[in-house]
């Protein structure tokens, strides 16, 4: 299946990966997509917080509960086996990289009835529900006491939540920077069976964040027909801005892309590359709300969630969980959050954005 757009057509319809060899297995911990290992565990060590160096434990606790999560995938398989259709809504966080989606998937698992990915299903990719239903009696209930930080999307404890872009790769691959342009009927399946799964374990709606949805919504909301997407617009001045220091801190270099970038690629300029994957996907969330429709697909401004946070949440519980909220009493928990809308980087560099936007911007 081609796509109408040709940055779409880096990834073909595919079926889920074999997991018999370890490299793919280790893939689900340490991502091939990075560039720069070493370094960049030395960056989280020395530079890093809490949550960066509690990323670093994880992996290694990941590696080494790679048998086990084996075994239990045997039973995970078999508890899908046995499942009806989801009925209660998903509700999924997305955007372009550092638009603002962990402090918006954390801000509605803190004050909703919902359930998510935590820490704990990292540690077994393969089988989250069956780990969970094992281990998670140990861990803390402690979900309305969650902390709004994180550090490139990471958290510390085993009990906060995850993005889970390992149970994605199921479906969509393991090359996180490629878009996927279809599902198999199998991977439509095994996608739906997933969910319903999910559901039939916690009893509740799902809040879950995976930035790369804006990239393939379209593809997911056939599949779960009661999805919805929180899509994150942000000031593409500062969505730029920390992309630019993402690709410092991730890759160790300002010329390798941080997250899936458009067809447009200007690596010997990073500074026009990096505005240019800024505005590819501003693009992209419209189209994406073009092709599922707006009830379903919520473009929400990051600035616009910050100022006014418990407006979203009883929003989003009124309209899409249909469990209203005490307005009043949410507003008295949740004050506006702070915008991190402020220059991050020398004057020369904030400037050279601004000037790219303008260009890239002015007809």
């Amino acid at each position: 299946m081609q796509s109408d757009h040709p940055a779409f057509d880096t990834h073909a319809d595919q079926k889920e990966p074999s997991y018999s060899t370890f490299r793919h297995w280790v893939d689900r911990f340490i991502p091939a997509n990075f560039h720069d290992l070493p370094g960049l565990a030395r960056r989280l060590l020395l530079e890093g917080k809490p949550a960066g160096r509690m990323a670093i434990v994880y992996s290694i606790m990941g590696l080494i509960m790679i048998p086990f999560d084996s075994v239990l995938q045997i039973a995970e398989r078999k508890y899908y086996d046995h499942i009806g259709q989801s009925q209660l809504p998903q509700l999924f966080v997305c955007g372009a990289p550092r638009s603002g989606t962990t402090v918006v998937a954390q801000t509605l698992i803190k004050h909703l009835p919902v359930f998510y990915f935590n820490n704990l299903t990292s540690l077994f990719p393969r089988s989250p529900i069956t780990a969970n239903k094992l281990f998670g009696r140990m861990l803390p209930d402690n979900q309305q006491e969650l902390p709004l930080e994180s550090f490139y999307g990471r958290t510390t404890r085993l009990s906060y939540p995850n993005d889970a872009l390992y149970i994605w790769d199921r479906w969509v691959g393991l090359d996180r920077k490629k878009i996927p342009t279809a599902f198999a009927p199998a991977t439509q399946v095994e996608l739906a069976r997933f969910f319903s799964a999910i559901e039939a374990y916690s009893g509740k709606p799902l809040v879950a964040k995976n930035n790369n949805l804006n990239t393939y919504a379209h593809l997911v909301a056939p599949v779960l027909p009661h999805a919805y997407f929180i899509c994150l617009d942000r000031d593409p001045l500062y969505l730029a801005q920390s992309l630019f220091l993402a690709r410092k801190f991730i890759n160790g270099d300002e010329h390798l892309p941080y997250g899936i970038q458009g067809p447009v690629s200007k690596k010997d300029d990073p500074m026009e590359d990096i505005c240019q994957q800024a505005l590819f996907h501003q693009a992209l969330n419209k189209r994406q709300q073009e092709r599922i429709g707006a009830d379903r697909f919520i473009i929400l401004p990051y600035e616009d969630f910050c100022s006014r946070p418990a407006y979203w949440v009883a929003k989003v519980a009124e309209e899409i969980l249909g469990q209203p909220l005490d307005r009043a009493k949410l507003e008295a928990q949740l004050p506006p959050l702070t915008v991190a809308n402020k220059r991050k980087v020398d004057a020369a560099t904030f400037q050279a954005l601004a000037k790219t936007l303008d260009r890239l911007t002015t007809p």
